[in-house]
């Protein structure tokens, strides 16, 4: 390193999934960092992955002392059932102390010098400081807790040690001691009606950028897992502007001609139809015709087990499991139960940039709404998956259902759609002559001459077909037309064409 390089801090990866993207790389060495939430948040299961994570993966040595009076014997219990859990580090890599005596004979200083002389005698490189509330409440004043953290900063920092502090934070708000640390992590639960969602937030790390906002993370088996905010992960700027003429065809015809060979390359259309007007087999169609063309396309499902999807397809004469058996069709399922849209963000990043995808399929998006918190987030997300795709050349169809099957309205579930989409495609069932007539139309397509006529959509056992307008009819578009004369379609190319 040359005399002006900047120093790159040493860092110390974590062990929790998703932290360490969250912190950009985990906590830095020798540094000195506070872990505040209240009972029940998840604070000694974080305390404690990180610290076998510590030992195992990077051959550390780990002093976790606790302030509280439950037996190390109860915690180890309870830890022993996580799947991050080594009873083999113990004692020799992870030692476990109780100063709960000591702090409450001695007071702070007493406890100072057992963090001091038990530090050095296990050469640790990282300590648990679990229960600084303990210590709060015999410090004679609030300058003693300051005098005591710096004091503990100036010593684990001589020794390379990086040091953890639990502590509830009383519900005070920010304290002073919360100033002196170079890191500042909340754990909560928030109740949002009967359900409980457990998220991080990072409130202050000092030398490092870190991604902002509040993150989901889950308490599971194998510890923590904190699921970032797709929209501080996804890419951002402008997107590489694929050919005009890079079109990808939905395998429907009829279709196809009235979008001028299909939707461009790398762009998102939504699906907008209520139930039963065949949103999913037309999604589905459309990553069959690609996996036909040697692409890699993902289903990514709420409503149908892949089983049934299957079951489905086939009944309309298409076949998806050779495509899915050689690797091409890609299906993941997840019930439409309490997903937490951060979860969901991640595992759609994973099959965006890991996978190799070049379409992707959602179905749908009144899924991602239930599984949002906050109503306002929904947009946001889809603006920055959205971009994510156009980015990779990704090109993405998600379905919307449309609020009524029936009526005179044609309502949009979500502001700002040129945000979200380029191309919109309607479909409808209308009763028409004592029947149920399928129609589909094109609402938009950014940038590419389009069909605007309504042809009639029509679903059997040999596949999707989009064949003519209806002649003799008006007001198709509310569900309830009018006849003025016998309704027959004819057959595509009398349509208009528009931009």
């Amino acid at each position: 390193m040359t005399e002006g390089t900047p120093r790159v801090a040493e860092r110390i990866s974590t062990g929790i999934p998703g932290l360490d993207t969250v912190l950009h790389g985990g906590l830095r060495k020798a540094r000195t960092y506070m872990l505040l939430g209240l009972p029940g948040s998840g604070k000694t299961i974080f305390a404690n992955q990180l610290c076998f994570h510590h030992a195992s993966r990077h051959g550390g040595r780990v002093l976790y002392l606790t302030l509280l009076a439950e037996s190390h014997t109860e915690l180890v219990g309870n830890l022993s059932s996580l799947s991050f859990f080594d009873p083999t580090l113990l004692p020799n890599a992870i030692t476990y102390l109780s100063a709960f005596t000591v702090l409450e004979q001695g007071g702070l200083d007493a406890l100072a010098e057992l963090i001091r002389k038990e530090t050095k005698n296990h050469q640790a490189t990282l300590l648990v400081l679990d229960g600084l509330v303990a210590a709060e409440e015999v410090a004679p004043s609030q300058q003693a807790i300051k005098k005591f953290i710096h004091g503990l900063q100036v010593v684990t920092g001589l020794m390379g040690c990086t040091t953890l502090i639990l502590t509830t934070g009383r519900g005070q708000g920010l304290r002073a001691e919360h100033t002196m640390v170079d890191g500042l992590l909340l754990l909560k639960q928030r109740m949002f009606g009967a359900r409980a969602v457990r998220e991080l937030f990072v409130r202050k790390f000092r030398g490092s950028p870190y991604l902002l906002g509040k993150h989901s993370f889950d308490i599971t088996q194998d510890g923590l897992v904190v699921y970032p905010r797709l929209e501080v992960l996804a890419e951002s700027g402008p997107p590489p502007g694929p050919p005009l003429e890079a079109k990808c065809a939905l395998g429907i015809p009829g279709l196809d001609t009235m979008l001028s060979g299909g939707v461009p390359q790398g762009s998102t259309t939504i699906l907008l139809g209520p139930p039963g007007s065949g949103k999913t087999l037309l999604g589905l169609n459309f990553l069959a015709e690609g996996a036909r063309r040697g692409e890699r396309v993902h289903y990514f499902a709420f409503y149908d087990s892949p089983e049934r999807m299957v079951a489905q397809a086939a009944g309309i004469g298409l076949d998806l499991k050779p495509l899915i058996d050689r690797g091409d069709f890609e299906v993941s399922f997840r019930p439409p139960t309490e997903n937490l849209l951060d979860k969901l963000g991640v595992q759609l990043l994973d099959v965006i940039r890991t996978h190799g995808v070049r379409r992707l399929f959602l179905d749908g998006y009144d899924a991602l709404r239930r599984a949002a918190i906050r109503m306002p987030r929904v947009s946001r997300f889809l603006a920055a998956l959205v971009n994510e795709c156009r980015m990779r050349g990704v090109t993405l169809l998600y379905s919307v259902e449309a609020a009524a099957a029936f009526g005179p309205e044609v309502a949009f579930p979500m502001k700002g759609i040129s945000m979200v989409a380029e191309n919109v495609l309607f479909l409808r069932q209308a009763e028409l002559d004592s029947e149920l007539r399928r129609f589909v139309t094109v609402l938009k397509l950014r940038n590419s001459p389009h069909d605007l006529a309504l042809r009639e959509l029509r679903i059997s056992s040999n596949g999707m077909e989009v064949t003519g307008t209806f002649t003799g009819v008006e007001s198709m578009m509310t569900g309830l037309p009018r006849t003025t004369a016998r309704s027959e379609p004819r057959h595509p190319g009398g349509g208009h064409q528009g931009t």
